[in-house]
């Protein structure tokens, strides 16, 4: 795999448990498993104004989210994107189901990984696959 550029930007006041050495990691194992090249990817976690801002001007959604997921290549080029990540939605959501906000903020970098090689949750068959995604990589990640 040709070297990958990656940058990192925390515009909140939260503590974000995430590095670029673990980004590196997520970024190799997908490559690995899922056979696709990564050229450059963005990893910007946002607070509820900008998560909501962005959902409203490019999606036409009136609701914050986790993640939203921006992909800048064709077809099979190299894979690169930014991932807009919204810190204070990932707590809650942490809170929500019981697990760290590290495990969280894991599993959304990973979704969000996930939709730049071309996967997509617009069903319910096609979010449980994802899921499925999402727990194979934090174990990969995990036993890396």
């Amino acid at each position: 795999m040709d070297p990958v550029s990656f940058e990192m930007f925390n515009q909140t006041d939260e503590n974000i448990p995430f590095s670029g050495d673990m980004l590196r990691c997520l970024i190799d194992l997908v490559h690995e498993h899922e056979k696709r090249n990564f050229l450059h990817v963005e990893v910007v976690f946002v607070n509820d104004m900008e998560i909501l801002e962005m959902n409203r001007r490019y999606l036409g959604h009136d609701h914050v989210t986790d993640i939203i997921t921006f992909p800048y290549h064709e077809n099979d080029d190299p894979v690169e994107g930014t991932l807009f990540c919204c810190a204070p939605q990932i707590r809650r959501q942490s809170e929500e189901i019981g697990v760290t906000f590290d495990t969280e903020v894991l599993r959304i970098v990973i979704h969000g990984l996930l939709h730049l090689v071309g996967y997509d949750d617009e069903t319910e068959a096609q979010r449980n696959h994802m899921h499925s995604l999402e727990n194979k990589y934090i174990r990969l990640y995990l036993d890396y």
